[in-house]
């Protein structure tokens, strides 16, 4: 463990606060245009969100079932998030006629390739069994591989992403962006521009009728006043999050380390399990698959393949970094709010962790040749 990251070395410098939370836009709701898809940002899920617990006790999630309740709705998130991305068309669904014909020479070309590689390579029969087994030791080991610390740019370049994003899912949390109005009137107010900010964020759309209600001398009179609230809700934020932002440079840097153990140590050591788990559950070597003799995870089975990867790694990294969490704020003496402590364990920080790590995995699988992503995946991909 480096000076850099120890609890109680060095001091860090809190982050600044996002562009995101100083846009011009109208603190809530967040609205995210996905291509020509608008979406909204997941509202409060209280229903979904494990009671936390008290970390002096030893845990922020009180029992394993609550653990897996929190990764179920991770998942839940991050299927959200890929829906939104990701369209998946129906192959009987209408379309251009010339783009059809034209994608169905490209696919008959493709297949006309292909058979005349198989001509060419002896047919050597292979078991469901036998094929299983290549194809999770296969991926355990171009797994190992990306994980390797020898390879540390890999890690490390997904882990400054991850900061980055959990800096700016921070501010959200504490600006309430996805609380509802309950959970909202549960936090414990310790500063004048909390009070400020959460009365100005319930009664918003409120103070935006009557502005509208009024009678005014000249129309551009209402748009003034618009102009100067919104001014005055993102002074609001910005003080409000300047006043959280050493809160999060304390925190931050613990949680970025037990995530670097994680993949370092933890998820490496279990890929085997890991990759033995997700196989058998997916049921992809049952597509038989392969480039060259090496086994291939197809288009067809990538769904499926992503369900039962993105379910095991969440559970692992959920049962896997709570404990450590806890241990590293202990040692540190970090004196956390408990809206903090409750973001440490929201949803959203580990689906967006599946996020960013499941789809660099994928694309290093895929550049190994090992997985076949599909068309829409690669172009969401692209323009995301």
């Amino acid at each position: 463990m480096s000076d850099k990251t120890r609890p109680g070395g060095p001091t860090h410098m809190p982050p600044p606060v996002p562009a995101d939370a100083r846009r011009d836009s109208a603190p809530i709701p967040l609205v995210r245009r996905t291509n020509s898809v608008t979406t909204t940002a997941p509202g409060p899920m209280p229903s979904d969100r494990p009671a936390t617990g008290d970390p002096a006790s030893g845990s922020l999630i009180g029992n394993t079932q609550q653990r897996l309740d929190l990764a179920s709705a991770a998942l839940r998130l991050r299927d959200e998030q890929v829906s939104a991305r990701v369209v998946y068309f129906n192959p009987e669904q209408q379309t251009n006629a010339e783009l059809d014909a034209i994608t169905q020479q490209v696919i008959d070309d493709l297949r006309a390739i292909q058979d005349v590689r198989q001509s060419q390579r002896p047919e050597l029969p292979v078991s469901s069994a036998d094929y299983e087994i290549d194809l999770i030791a296969v991926l355990r080991r171009s797994l190992e591989q990306v994980l390797d610390a020898r390879r540390g740019s890999f890690l490390r370049l997904k882990l400054e992403l991850l900061s980055r994003r959990f800096t700016t899912l921070f501010f959200e949390f504490a600006l309430g962006h996805h609380a509802g109005p309950s959970e909202l009137a549960a936090r414990l107010v310790t500063t004048p521009e909390q009070a400020l900010y959460t009365a100005v964020l319930r009664n918003q759309q409120r103070v935006r009728d009557d502005l509208r209600a009024l009678r005014y001398e000249r129309e551009e009179l209402h748009d003034i006043a618009l102009e100067r609230l919104s001014r005055w809700e993102r002074e609001l934020q910005s003080a409000y999050l300047s006043q959280r932002a050493p809160e999060l440079g304390r925190l931050l840097p613990i949680v970025i380390e037990v995530f670097t153990e994680f993949f370092q140590e933890g998820f490496r050591a279990n890929l085997g399990e890991f990759c033995w788990a997700v196989v058998r559950e997916s049921a992809v070597a049952r597509s038989g698959d392969s480039i060259q003799g090496m086994p291939r995870i197809g288009p067809r089975f990538f769904l499926r393949f992503r369900e039962a990867f993105e379910k095991h790694f969440l559970e692992d990294l959920v049962l896997n970094v709570q404990d450590p969490l806890v241990a590293r704020l202990n040692a540190s003496e970090v004196r956390l709010r408990p809206e903090t402590l409750a973001f440490v364990a929201d949803p959203r920080v580990f689906s967006t962790a599946c996020a960013v790590m499941c789809d660099a995995f994928y694309d290093h699988l895929h550049s190994e040749g090992l997985l076949d992503l599909p068309q829409q995946w690669r172009q969401a991909a692209r323009e995301a």
